[in-house]
């Protein structure tokens, strides 16, 4: 099923000492389905894909050499359930995590983080228990809530495109749920590790009957050295979740694997009503590879996306182009110009970037490619804007 973005915005006022005025937040990706199997493949185009957030590197050879392994010299272990696979993922994890003090218990299993948001949103939402979140975000919890009838509140962001939290502390009383996707997708923003902490303390607080999604997808791309996970904060309090994917910085969104983090009791209520059976081997062997391996992949992913970040950001600067702060593998660029054409005459030139984000129609979302495909895709985006400039004269 697919949602306009525009068929469902409607202003609301939230009931708070001055009102803040917000909107429906069910926005889903406006593709669909047939509209995504008719994009050609990456390996039969040329173009520069740089419109949804991926690792252009992939997971690495040591992985996909782990994959193989796994699925046997005939491909015949790939006709037996991944179950008892699951185990060594999780203690992966607790491994990985062992300073943090996650226990088995704190982890639950995602086919990517996606089943994850959708999880924690069906235990939290009804029609009576609102979800929250900021405009724009992403999506996934919004547009879920939305199916099973709950209201969906979004406070708009602040001046600098970050989450406005103290609008977002007021609206979220007797909330089912907040959402906070941080750092946020897609403007790039971050907040960092003391006002994070603080927000969610307050709110426990003010709401404790109101669960916190924290969405760490983007957390191995922030740069900004006060940034943190609030993953001591979900081990601590029943009302917070991490999530966290394998699609980004790791490079497996087309493998699909994800994880949350979070008190025994929660990690609990989501796995009795959508356990961890939807995970297929590869995920399981890539994600455990990752989790065990010594190269300093994650490190080199990290040094790579800046580097072709920070040129990709002095670009549009030197053309006199604004961003946002970004703490991602993607920059929110003011185009000053409908970005719906900008997306389309980039297309033209073969180099595709993020759809339109509603409210903010001139801002483009562009994914941080290799520096290879940076470096050619700047040149396409002197053509498109001295195009939309001379179209505007």
């Amino acid at each position: 099923m697919s949602f306009s973005r525009r068929s469902f915005m409607k202003t609301l006022g939230v009931g708070a000492a001055g009102a803040i005025t917000s909107e429906m937040l069910i926005s889903r990706r406006p593709e669909t389905l047939l509209d995504l199997l008719s994009q050609p493949l990456h390996a039969q185009s040329s173009d520069i894909l740089i419109h949804n957030n991926e690792n252009p590197v992939g997971p690495g050879q040591l992985v996909m050499d782990a994959i193989r392994t796994s699925l046997g010299p005939t491909g015949s272990e790939g006709g037996r359930y991944p179950f008892s696979l699951y185990g060594d993922m999780i203690e992966a994890l607790v491994s990985h995590y062992n300073a943090a003090g996650v226990k088995r218990e704190n982890v639950l299993l995602g086919n990517g983080s996606t089943q994850l948001l959708r999880t924690l949103t069906h235990i939290s939402c009804s029609k009576t228990n609102a979800l929250v979140g900021s405009e724009p975000t992403y999506e996934e919890c919004a547009g879920y809530a939305a199916l099973i009838g709950a209201p969906v509140y979004g406070t708009k962001l602040t001046d600098d495109l970050k989450l406005n939290l103290d609008t977002t502390l007021t609206a979220a009383k007797g909330a089912g749920m907040v959402f906070f996707c941080n750092p946020n997708n897609p403007t790039a923003t971050a907040h960092n590790g003391a006002d994070s902490m603080q927000f969610i303390t307050d709110l426990i607080k003010a709401s404790p009957t109101t669960n916190i999604l924290v969405d760490e997808a983007y957390f191995d791309y922030a740069t900004d050295p006060n940034f943190k996970t609030m993953i001591p904060l979900a081990l601590e309090h029943p009302q917070v979740v991490v999530c966290r994917t394998f699609s980004k910085a790791y490079g497996m969104a087309g493998l699909r694997l994800g994880y949350a983090v979070g008190h025994a009791t929660t990690i609990k209520k989501m796995a009795q009503w959508d356990g961890m059976g939807y995970i297929n081997m590869a995920a399981v062997v890539g994600g455990i590879a990752h989790l065990t391996r010594t190269d300093g992949f994650i490190e080199k992913e990290q040094a790579r996306n800046t580097a072709a970040r920070e040129y990709t950001r002095t670009y549009f600067h030197d053309k006199g182009y604004s961003d946002t702060d970004s703490q991602t593998n993607f920059l929110f660029v003011d185009v000053k110009a409908p970005i719906a054409r900008f997306q389309a005459a980039c297309r033209e030139l073969g180099v595709r970037v993020g759809r339109p984000f509603p409210p903010l129609m001139t801002r483009a979302r562009i994914s941080i490619g290799t520096m290879d495909e940076m470096q050619r895709a700047t040149k396409v985006f002197d053509t498109v804007l001295a195009q939309l400039n001379a179209a505007a004269a």
